[in-house]
């Protein structure tokens, strides 16, 4: 009996922001994603739930983690963002979307064109 290797699926990795997206907490995350985001994982999540501000240093991380992740066909999505947060990454090209979880079904890509609903979970191009 041969293994189906298609059925084998990798969990997405989760970035969780415990603070605003400010300051040292910018540092921290990109100590920790920048590394992951190199070896071309199959999904990363980045959870800005906590994050009710982001200051240009965050959001310089953010654009270039996007752009990055775009160039290498790499799903990196931004999840749970506030509205306040959601306008100044959509603002620059990164969109994002309030979700109650990772895996839920409107969760927001970093696509560099607003995906609709429907296309929300859809990897990028």
């Amino acid at each position: 009996m041969r293994a189906d290797n298609s059925l084998i699926t990798t969990p997405p990795a989760v970035f969780t922001v415990d603070g605003d997206l400010a300051g040292s907490e910018v540092t921290l995350l990109a100590e920790q994603l920048w590394p992951h985001v190199l070896t071309g994982p199959p999904e990363t999540l980045v959870d800005l739930a906590k994050a009710t501000t982001i200051d240009a240093a965050g959001l310089d991380l953010l654009v270039a983690a996007h752009a990055y992740a775009a160039h290498r066909h790499i799903p990196l999505h931004i999840i749970n963002a506030v509205p306040r947060v959601q306008r100044v990454l959509h603002a620059v090209g990164v969109s994002a979307l309030p979700v109650r979880s990772p895996r839920a079904e409107f969760a927001t890509t970093t696509a560099t064109t607003p995906a609709s609903r429907q296309d929300a979970a859809v990897v990028m191009a």
